[in-house]
């Protein structure tokens, strides 16, 4: 009679730990920060009202600060920073213009490291998902037309590092990628560093204010930007069975 033998805890755990190294990766990142910003404070007697603003006086005050803040860009896949609070950020250290165009840069750059993750870890055959999945109709866009599926996925809002390993796994050609992400994140980028850009004012002493205008200007892009998407979006979901159709 063979015995099964049980794996160890140790086992167990180690097989825990690299089933979900990036989450894990993450949360040792985040607390390694935390324990330093708090040791930081602590030692320069800092409120985090001051902290802020003198992180806010370096990004802004210094000519290394955009280069400084697309590092930090680079980093958000991996750190599992929210996109657009980054995003708000870039707008209100840089105001509206400056800030489109170092965001612009930095959210487009920073997609490329999903993207050589999922082009690094796959040999480019993906598993077909079921036939009436919205999924399977964008593996098979991507396949034809892969500038048309990036564009197309980056303007209706799909989770962004997603659709990046997604490409990156089928092996698209990094330019037409690239290029569709840039053009992709044009409106959103606007938006939302229109919303950083109209917080004006000491935001960290309480002493902000809202600037009419450019908010105005940001609210009527991301409406904008919404209803297109939702036009693509009904568009995509209507043409479907094309590659079925053609090869019936």
């Amino acid at each position: 009679m063979e015995m099964s033998t049980k794996p160890s805890w140790t086992q167990r755990a180690w097989r825990w730990l690299k089933a979900h190294r990036t989450a894990v990766t993450a949360v040792l990142f985040w607390l390694a920060l935390l324990l330093i910003v708090r040791q930081y404070m602590t030692a320069n007697d800092l409120t985090f009202a001051q902290l802020t603003g003198e992180l806010q006086t370096i990004l802004s005050s210094n000519w290394f600060g955009p280069a400084l803040y697309i590092g930090v860009y680079l980093l958000r896949p991996v750190i599992l920073f929210p996109a657009s609070l980054l995003t708000i950020l870039g707008g209100s250290v840089f105001g509206l213009w400056p800030g489109f165009l170092i965001v612009l840069i930095a959210g487009t750059v920073s997609a490329v490291i999903p993207y050589g993750i999922g082009r690094w870890f796959s040999s480019g055959e993906a598993t077909e998902p079921a036939s009436t999945s919205a999924l399977q109709r964008f593996v098979h866009l991507l396949r034809r037309n892969p500038f048309q599926a990036v564009l197309t996925m980056r303007l209706i809002y799909l989770p962004y590092d997603a659709v990046s390993l997604v490409a990156g796994s089928l092996r698209i050609p990094f330019g037409s990628f690239i290029l569709a992400t840039g053009l992709g994140n044009l409106a959103g980028t606007l938006s939302f560093v229109g919303i950083g850009a109209a917080l004006e004012g000491d935001l960290a002493a309480g002493q902000a204010s809202l600037n009419p205008g450019i908010l105005l200007f940001s609210g009527v892009i991301l409406v904008l930007s919404l209803g297109l998407s939702r036009l693509l979006n009904r568009r995509q979901a209507a043409a479907p069975t094309l590659p079925q159709e053609e090869n019936a």
